[in-house]
């Protein structure tokens, strides 16, 4: 059976938890944050939309 290929995922410590930190100020969780800006991100701007969209593949899956 192949391995699993893991992710090389590179995150600055800084930028570490900012997400988070937003979606906390707004009165939500990171994955409702999440769906809300990627319900409409015209309205956010593209840092906190690709943050938004990191966070929905890897922090909101629900695992099976």
């Amino acid at each position: 059976m192949a391995k699993k290929k893991e992710l090389d995922i590179k995150i600055k410590p800084s930028e570490k938890g900012s997400f988070s930190k937003w979606a906390k100020g707004k009165g939500k969780t990171p994955c409702e944050a999440a769906k809300m800006v990627m319900s409409n991100p015209k309205k956010y701007s593209e840092k906190i939309v690709k943050k938004a969209n990191f966070a929905k593949n890897f922090a909101c899956k629900t695992k099976k």
